[in-house]
């Protein structure tokens, strides 16, 4: 019988690389997503074809617990429980500070921290052992950006989650959080470009990452090789310095 996983925002960017990095091993896989029916009908269409599984889609904005109270009541209907969680989805709004407004700022709070909450809240209790891992970002650490203040405080409270919820919910659920650097998706597509030459000179391996390996960090730490990984933050950032 194949494993479920429910991945937020997982219809494009990071969170397209993990459904497929889970349909790939046999996982059902449940894609969150908040507006794009065409990218996500059209990967579901792609999955089940390749892969032979089943896919749920679950058009719901993780911020809104009757949302997320509604979208679980029909994860519990099609596949009964859950093995993992991937809380992929967040949203960045930047502006110079002087323009960055309070609804703004609550605005990626409610999505990137508030959604991840909700999200572990109600679906852990579709799940009796299996592994949740956020998605946050060396922005939450390290490497802050004043345009993206807003961002990085969400980020940086996804990281404490991580370790309640780890505390939380063991021993039979490992909560761990993945940090990656610059990726290559969507939400990078129109940054300057003197601006990546200065930031590809902070990383080590002089790149930004593809979504596909920060997938396979996420697929990874659900795995029985990572068994004995909890409460913990994996940087994916190249050796940004």
């Amino acid at each position: 019988m194949n494993k479920t996983v429910l991945v937020t925002g997982g219809s494009r960017g990071i969170g397209k690389s993990i459904s497929e990095i889970f349909a790939s091993n046999n996982y059902n896989v449940v894609i969150n997503y908040k507006s794009d029916d065409m990218a996500a009908n059209k990967l579901k269409e792609k999955l089940e074809h390749i892969y032979q599984i089943k896919v749920l889609l679950c058009k719901c904005d993780i911020s809104c617990e009757k949302d997320v109270k509604n979208m679980f009541n029909k994860i519990k209907e099609t596949f009964g429980n859950l093995d993992t969680i991937i809380n992929n989805a967040g949203i960045a709004i930047d502006q110079i500070l002087e323009d960055k407004t309070a609804i703004e700022f609550n605005e990626v709070l409610n999505t990137n921290l508030v959604g991840p909450f909700l999200i572990i809240k109600y679906g852990s209790k579709l799940m009796t052992k299996g592994s949740i891992i956020n998605i946050t970002s060396t922005n939450g650490i390290d490497t802050e950006y004043i345009e993206s203040i807003d961002y990085d405080a969400s980020k940086a409270a996804l990281i404490s989650l991580t370790r309640n919820f780890a505390n939380t919910l063991a021993p039979n659920i490992r909560v761990n959080a993945i940090a990656p650097g610059w990726v290559n998706t969507e939400m990078n597509k129109n940054l300057d470009i003197e601006f990546l030459d200065e930031e590809n000179k902070k990383i080590l391996l002089g790149r930004f990452a593809e979504p596909e390996e920060i997938a396979k960090v996420a697929y990874f730490l659900t795995t029985d090789d990572a068994s004995y990984i909890n409460k913990t933050v994996i940087r994916v950032d190249g050796g940004w310095f």
